[in-house]
């Protein structure tokens, strides 16, 4: 570990790095803890606008393109919110500084605490929201993966780091995200591929050829797999009422 990271990982004052994508490099222990996440794991490779303010205090979006952050390439300094992993709306002034054209941006934020008082306000005279922020993006982000699964899990070599990769999240923040909702993305890859084998074995296919156009490599994984959730053998398929 270098000097410089040594450095603004242990900073009293929250630290990230973002990088030429928008994605996230280096949060330090101070951003992590400001903003509710559990370590680096959580942010590291993630999208930097969302993992600070997807969504507005209101709930309304915020689309990345009016960020003046991401892509900023420079200095700056302003007022803005930051919504954490459980949802609160925490006002800040944040600063960032170009570390380079291999580096990135840093940016480094503080809160404002009168202003958060203030934002309270304004957010409790509107009533409460049936959701909060962060809670609903996460929720269209599960739905996003799901449809992704959907749309992939025939391919054998797609794997859970195949669905964080396409989301540009880490391969925890995906698991935390299904975790919520009482589920794994390997759980729903390996649902996904049983429902479709069950169906192509209904329809009089093969057990080798169900297997194999389902996505799974192995005949004797795919069998356990299948007798697991079904409570039958691949080749009981046909009996059953489907």
């Amino acid at each position: 570990m270098d000097l410089l990271t040594q450095v603004v990982r242990e900073a009293p004052v929250p630290l990230w790095v973002i990088d030429h994508q928008g994605l996230v490099s280096l949060a330090n222990k101070a951003a992590i803890r400001f903003l509710g996440y559990r370590g680096e794991d959580d942010v590291v490779g993630g999208p930097s606008h969302d993992l600070l303010h997807c969504r507005r205090p209101d709930g309304s979006p915020y689309p990345e393109h009016e960020c003046p952050i991401v892509g900023s390439g420079g200095s700056a300094l302003a007022s803005e919110w930051f919504v954490t992993r459980s949802g609160d709306a925490r006002p800040v002034q944040w600063t960032t500084r170009s570390m380079g054209s291999r580096l990135g941006t840093l940016l480094s934020f503080s809160p404002q605490p009168r202003a958060q008082t203030q934002m309270v306000r304004d957010l409790r005279s509107r009533g409460p929201a049936p959701r909060t922020p962060a809670v609903q993006v996460r929720g269209e982000l599960r739905g996003s993966m799901l449809r992704t699964i959907e749309a992939r899990f025939t391919d054998p070599e797609f794997t859970t780091a195949e669905l964080a990769a396409g989301a540009h999240l880490s391969v925890r923040s995906v698991q935390a995200i299904f975790a919520e909702a009482g589920t794994s993305p390997a759980a729903e890859i390996r649902r996904a591929r049983l429902e479709h084998a069950r169906t192509l074995l209904a329809q009089g296919s093969a057990v080798q050829t169900a297997c194999l156009a389902s996505g799974f490599q192995d005949p004797g994984t795919f069998s356990r797999a299948f007798r697991q959730r079904y409570g039958v053998s691949p080749s009981q398929v046909p009996a059953l009422s489907v």
